[in-house]
């Protein structure tokens, strides 16, 4: 493949990229992309290419871009209605995937999905994370800390799991909490939160997300995948029952 055709597929990815988390509801307006950089070593291109199709998609009203701040989605009505060059619109299938999948997979689906990725996803967060991605870590984990309504701390925390999801700069774990977050969206996963939800636990769910960020800070993986999993494992017997573990074992 010559460094044309590479390009024009690195263009391709990273738009299919942006729109698949845009559809899923993983990025909502005024949500911050990763840096150039940071995109260029996720999908294997030049910070050029990245550089020309993000201009592309802010010509498009995709994205806006800020100098010194960063890039930006920006509204959803405008997202949705915007007209990419048909060279680097993402397929239709590509678009629903994740809705479709959300529709077919249950909380449970879920739980047993998140055990088997998300512990082994930290082993790559732990020896690829920046110093940037660790303080967004911890910027989502503040914002639940402040969150007031069981919604904006489901929204937050979502977003700290997609945030160490793409520090592992692979985008098959990045792909998977793509599907992962599809399903957290979902009204029955929403009920299930809610159900769940009491002040102690989420302040032991804030203690367990901040010791695996310092866990990470510390490229300590093996605590970081321990804590996680005791983290998981809790909610899914919280949420789902006592008899969850046994169940999905």
């Amino acid at each position: 493949m010559n460094i044309r055709e590479r390009s024009h597929e690195v263009s391709k990815a990273l738009t299919r990229y942006v729109y698949a988390r845009i559809d899923s509801g993983q990025l909502q307006p005024g949500d911050k992309l990763p840096t150039e950089r940071d995109l260029a070593e996720m999908f294997g291109g030049s910070r050029g290419a990245i550089r020309r199709t993000l201009m592309e998609m802010e010509e498009a009203g995709l994205i806006g871009r800020e100098v010194g701040r960063g890039t930006f989605i920006k509204a959803v009505a405008t997202v949705r209605s915007a007209s990419l060059p048909s060279s680097l619109a993402p397929d239709a299938s590509a678009l629903t995937t994740f809705e479709q999948v959300a529709r077919l997979a249950s909380p449970s689906d879920a739980f047993e999905f998140r055990l088997a990725v998300e512990p082994a996803m930290l082993e790559q967060v732990a020896l690829r994370a920046s110093a940037s991605d660790l303080d967004d870590m911890a910027h989502c984990l503040e914002q639940g800390r402040l969150a007031i309504s069981v919604q904006d701390l489901e929204h937050w925390d979502n977003r700290l799991h997609q945030s160490m999801a793409a520090a592992t700069r692979n985008p098959m774990f990045i792909a998977a909490y793509a599907v992962i977050s599809a399903v957290r969206l979902g009204a029955e996963w929403g009920a299930l939160r809610r159900r769940a939800f009491t002040e102690e636990l989420r302040s032991r769910s804030y203690d367990d997300h901040s010791a695996i960020i310092q866990a990470l800070r510390d490229r300590d993986a093996n605590t970081a995948r321990a804590i996680l999993t005791d983290h998981l494992e809790r909610w899914r017997t919280l949420s789902l029952g006592a008899g969850a573990s046994a169940s999905l074992a």
